[in-house]
Parts: C-alpha cells; structure tokens; sequence
C-alpha cells in the first residue's frame, strides 16, 4: 500500500485545494480563489451567493494577453507570473485597486463577472480582466461548504485535545503545590481551568462581537487558509481513486522489486567472491559430503558439468539459499543475546 507521505509526494493538487482569500471590492468583500501553471490558470468567485468560474489556456489565453496588452512582448509564464503577483497583494491589503463589473448576456438571464486588474510590468501600464461566467452549483458545495463544514469539525476536535492538556497541566502544577512549591511571580500565576466558564467568557467577550461583524474578512485570515490546504489535501489522500491508487501500490512494487534485484546481484557477487560468515565457512569444503549435513546442498560444480560456477542458475539458487540461511542465523543469535540480557538483569 502507498503510505500517505509518498502519496502526497505525486498529488498534484487542483483548484479545491487552494484557499479562499477575501478581496474589497466597491466596499463589498467577496471570496477569490485561483490556481496558476505554467501556461493556464483557473479563478473562482463568489459574493458568498453566487459562484463565477473561468479557466484559460493555451491560444485563448496567449489571445487574451495580446488584446489587452499588444504592447507587451513576454513569455507567457512571465505574464502569468504577474497577474498571480497581483492577486497575491490582496492577501496581505484587501483593499488593493481591483475593479469588478457584471454584464448580463443578451440571450441569457446568466451574469457574467468581470474582475479587472491594473498593474505596471517592467515600467509598462498592464492590464488584465478575468472573463467568469455562472459555476456549476457542485463547485459551491465542493469548494466552499464542505471544506467549511470540516474546518468547523476539526478545529473543534483540536479545542477539545488543547482543553485535554490545560487540564493535565492544572494536575501537573497541583501536583508541585502539594509538594511545596510556589510561583515566584504572582503575576503569571494563573487559575485552574473550567472549560464552561472558559465558554461563557467567549460568548461576552467584545473580541466574540468583532469577529462577526467581520466574518467575511477574517474567516480566511493565513491560519484559516492553511487549515483549509491541510483539509483539502487529507480530503483528496482519503478519497483517492482506488483504481489509481492500486496503480500507485504497483509502480512502487516496481520500483521495489528492481531495488531488490539491484541488491541481490550486488550480494551474489559478494558470495562469489567467497566473502562468507564464518557460520558458514564450513560450506565451502569441497572434502565434506552433503550428506553429513541437512543444511547443505549439492555442489554446483556436481548439480550442472555443462555450466560454469559464475553463469551456473543452481549456484544462484545455492547463494540465495545461503543469505536466507545466514539471515536465519543472525536472528537466532540476537534472540540468544536478548534472552541472556533478560536472565542477568533477573539473576541481578
């Protein structure tokens, strides 16, 4: 089975595990998201209502970058590295100047959304709307609700583990003070912890207030959206395609096995060259018949007249035979030396 640490090591993650960010837009907020590759890039809006979605790449993109700024000559990484960049200055100022207009189509009761970004690349006036049109109503719920839903759930999991180690401290310090030890500064001096009136001082506190007034702003503050990745990737590793993770098992196997076979041939040079243990010495005799020994088996040389020691398929048999063997040998004597340490330290 692939563990979770060399799955996460070939995920490649889409739009869903890309958090939220709020953007101000006209003195409203709404909640952007984006990916961006190397030649695409993929945007979800939403005013927490509605849902807008667009997704360009290839011509329609390098288009798009002609007609809004024919007199810029970039690769289209660079371009697509600067309207990110520019994006990513709303994290740390929500107010940065971004413009946003909806248009309704004639033949349509669909609004489309226009999100307009003015910026400068290398000394030049560059500008760049995204297009996005009407989401599928599956994208609210995959991309927005659900990963709230088990965000709400595992910080509440993770309150309960901290209450568990308050408590264990307050037992930890009861502990010293029966014993006679005393805070030296009463100032850090602090009561014992009740998890309902810890409860009830966040429901009156002024803090509780301001964060509902802004919710919209701080619900994806830079801990929430980190949350929300390490949500999103656990998500994808437990609901996995089966079909693809077995794929996964089996190119590991693959790669394991070709490791082995790597190692064994370097090992059955090592027995070829008659680099033994000296439990195994004995073996080499050429004087001793198999037949004193049940451990042993006949010669290559006898097995095989036609064949060469070195090319011989019995003598592989025989030198995997004898890393088994000394395996074996190895195990039964750590055993022997655990099982004397257990008698000193009884006999003691």
């Amino acid at each position: 089975m692939t563990t979770e640490v060399e799955w996460r090591r070939r995920w490649k993650p889409d739009l869903e595990a890309f958090p939220w960010q709020p953007i101000r837009v006209d003195g409203s907020t709404y909640l952007l998201k984006y990916m961006f590759t190397t030649d695409s890039y993929k945007v979800l809006l939403t005013d927490l209502a509605n849902f807008w979605h667009e997704e360009l790449a290839d011509q329609a993109l390098q288009k798009r970058i002609k007609k809004l700024n024919p007199g810029i000559e970039a690769p289209v990484t660079r371009i697509l590295d600067q309207i990110k960049g520019v994006l990513d200055k709303t994290q740390d100022d929500p107010n940065t100047s971004i413009k946003l207009s909806f248009k309704r189509e004639a033949d349509s009761e669909e609004r489309k959304v226009m999100l307009v970004l003015h910026s400068e690349l290398a000394g030049m006036p560059f500008i760049w709307n995204f297009q996005c049109r009407p989401a599928d109503k599956s994208m609210g719920s995959e991309h927005l609700i659900l990963p709230l839903m088990a965000m709400v759930g595992e910080l509440t999991r993770r309150q309960q583990e901290l209450f568990k180690i308050i408590q264990g401290k307050d037992k930890q310090i009861e502990d010293y003070k029966s014993q006679g030890a005393k805070c030296t500064r009463k100032h850090i001096e602090t009561p014992a912890f009740v998890e309902t009136a810890f409860e009830m001082n966040m429901m009156t506190s002024k803090a509780f207030e301001q964060q509902i007034k802004g919710i919209e702003l701080k619900t994806f503050d830079v801990k929430t959206q980190d949350l929300y990745r390490q949500i999103m990737s656990k998500r994808a590793w437990v609901n996995r395609s089966p079909t693809k993770a077995t794929s996964e098992d089996e190119s590991l196997l693959d790669d394991m096995s070709s490791a082995d076979d790597s190692r064994r041939t370097s090992t059955g040079q090592s027995w070829g060259n008659s680099r033994l243990p000296p439990s195994l010495q004995q073996s080499k005799s050429p004087t001793k018949s198999p037949a004193k020994s049940p451990n042993k088996t006949p010669s290559p040389s006898k097995s095989s007249n036609n064949s060469t020691p070195e090319t011989s398929p019995v003598k592989d048999t025989e030198l995997l035979r004898r890393q088994a063997l000394e395996r074996k040998l190895e195990l039964e004597e750590s055993k022997k030396m655990e099982k004397a340490k257990k008698k000193k330290k009884i006999a003691f």
